[in-house]
């Protein structure tokens, strides 16, 4: 807009003071008003941004619940603590026997555990996607590599032409052969800990190691899963032993008829029998289930697993889940360890736990130790290149292979056998800690 050129008095204070102002119509007085005193309105606002921010970090602080899980980098092996790696052990002393039971009970549990089934197999340019039925990958590469990848967001984490979706968790993994001859059946032990049992066509995935397996006999342990390996005579022989024909199963010589059939996602076709037995269909694959109630599934997923609820173990045990994972292409050595700490005080803590009245059970890859927590390293010359200032208990020694996944549980209690009543209200405290070889 040009200017007007017009004026006039605006305001009159006094005899000596006039203002003249340029007129305009398109100007409010709240503009003007504006104008005048625009640092006052920037530091108004400003405030107001200040305050509106503050209250917002605040409420969602006060939302949050702090993160328990722990992760960090050493030597190329990454090593995670699902619920925090701080022990205080000043709970009910208990026996050994109950403390197993607990801690198997926990090992049953939470670690990996279960059968899940192939779905689709994909190739494409650089090898071949196997698609299982719990949203998790396996995909072998043509020249050797293999990748395990892991479900996202309820799906898979991988597209079916090989990329890798954006946040999925990739990692890779060796493998070995250690077939059964005897039945024609592939076991492929892979480093993460889970097998792939491969039959003709068929293929399943057992996500540990426990299963029978020997000239006569092939099955997973905890829910009895076998796979067919004969058919003769309009029958299918199975490697547990059971015999299916026509539309019953025979098992211990009794036949066993069908209650329930159902058929779900991905045409996964289920047939339950009156014994508790179940068979799975989907394409090549065909298997028997000796315990029906372990399969699991909704709209997404598809498992063979123990339902069982964990039985809570805080007041008389300290359990702690961690897993490692070898980044590097050769094996790597390491020691768990639980430091002590240097000051009860700060955790208000008057009388210290003798550390020898303190037992531990150590779980990974099907096999457990136990042992009782005095073998201090502080001063050791084997550990003479670890710094510690510390009072540090061994807890275990082991070696990761290359590209290795291993999950690990480490309990920890009171002797009931051993403490006197002398150290009734006193406690150790500790730190889980992981070093890896250089």
């Amino acid at each position: 807009m040009s200017k007007t050129n017009r004026f006039h008095i605006k305001e009159i204070k006094d005899e000596i003071n006039v203002t003249v102002e340029e007129e305009r119509k398109d100007r409010s007085p709240f503009y003007l008003l504006f104008k005048r005193n625009m640092w006052l309105w920037y530091v108004l606002v400003l405030m107001i941004a200040l305050i509106v921010s503050t209250v917002t970090i605040y409420a969602v602080s006060k939302n949050l619940n702090p993160s328990t899980v722990i992760q960090y980098d050493t030597s190329g092996v990454l090593v995670t603590f699902e619920e925090g790696n701080n022990s205080i052990l000043n709970g009910v002393p208990i026996t050994e026997a109950f403390a197993s039971k607990l801690f198997d009970t926990s090992v049953s549990n939470e670690m990996s555990k279960g059968v899940v089934i192939k779905v689709k197999e994909k190739e494409f340019e650089l090898g071949i996607i196997i698609f299982f039925s719990d949203k998790t990958v396996l995909v072998k590469y043509n020249n050797g590599n293999y990748v395990k990848v892991k479900a996202l967001n309820n799906d898979y984490g991988i597209e079916e032409n090989g990329t890798i979706k954006s946040g999925a968790e990739a990692n890779n993994i060796s493998y070995e052969y250690k077939n059964n001859d005897a039945l024609g059946i592939k076991l492929l032990y892979l480093s993460d800990g889970t097998v792939e049992i491969t039959k003709d066509n068929m293929v399943f995935l057992l996500k540990n190691t426990d299963l029978t397996s020997n000239e006569e006999m092939f099955y997973t342990n905890l829910s009895g899963v076998s796979a067919p390996i004969k058919e003769e005579d309009s029958k299918i022989y199975y490697s547990d032993g059971t015999i299916k024909e026509d539309n019953y199963i025979i098992v211990d010589g009794k036949k066993h008829y069908p209650t329930k059939e159902e058929t779900i996602h991905d045409d996964i076709k289920i047939i339950y029998y009156d014994n508790g037995y179940a068979e799975v269909i989907q394409g090549n694959l065909d298997i028997i289930v000796q315990k029906s109630e372990h399969i699991k599934y909704d709209d997404n997923i598809f498992e063979i697993v123990d339902g069982t609820k964990e039985v809570k173990t805080k007041d008389f045990i300290d359990i702690k889940s961690l897993e490692l994972n070898n980044k590097n292409n050769k094996e790597m050595k390491y020691i768990i360890v639980l430091e002590e700490t240097d000051d009860y005080a700060k955790h208000k803590v008057n009388k210290r736990l003798l550390n020898e009245y303190i037992n531990y059970s150590v779980y990974i890859k099907g096999n457990k130790t136990n042992g009782v927590m005095d073998n201090e390293i502080k001063n050791s010359s084997k550990y003479e290149g670890l710094d510690l200032k510390n009072n540090t208990y061994l807890l275990y020694e082991g070696t990761l292979s290359s590209l290795q996944i291993a999950d690990i549980k480490i309990g920890l209690w009171i002797s009931y056998e051993n403490i006197t009543n002398e150290y009734m209200n006193s406690a150790f405290i500790g730190t889980l800690k992981v070093y890896v070889e250089e």
